[in-house]
């Protein structure tokens, strides 16, 4: 990507560049998996991982959503109108590589969504959502990792 012709792309990329990062030293320090005994009985070193991961997650798909995805579709020869549906935008990008699945994206933003809740009184139940977290990470992390590679063919 030629980065003076695209400079809100780019910082973009940048910002995503951290989160995904960070996101991953987050994922390294958390368990394989949970269950509700983990989370019954959280430490305060494993509740600053998993908030860091779940900050970092949602911070990532956010930016990758708002700046990076549009910010790639604008800079292609054949952009949709501004008016277009984001569901529309995503099946672009799909299209043209920028994005690995559209039902993937779906489900990470399934996954951001449920991050705004706790359940602190229902451990198996958050468990459960640090389950799929954990699982989502990579998801998350392949779709950053292609829309960086697209912006390096642009």
């Amino acid at each position: 990507m030629n980065a003076p012709h695209h400079p809100k792309l780019q910082a973009a990329l940048t910002e995503c560049a951290l989160h995904a990062s960070v996101l991953q030293e987050a994922a390294a320090a958390l368990p394989p998996r949970f269950d509700a005994a983990d989370a019954a009985a959280v430490t305060a070193e494993l509740r600053r991982s998993l908030d860091q991961a779940a900050y970092r997650f949602m911070k990532l798909q956010d930016s990758l959503g708002e700046k990076v995805l549009p910010g790639l579709l604008a800079a292609t020869l054949d952009p949709l109108p501004p008016e277009a549906p984001f569901a529309q935008r995503l099946q672009r990008l799909e299209r043209l590589g920028a994005l690995p699945s559209v039902e993937a994206w779906r489900l990470l933003r399934e996954v951001r969504n449920a991050l705004a809740h706790d359940y602190p009184d229902q451990p198996a139940i958050q468990a459960a959502a640090w389950n799929r977290l954990r699982a989502a990470i990579g998801e998350l992390l392949a779709v950053w990792r292609a829309a960086q590679a697209f912006s390096a063919k642009i």
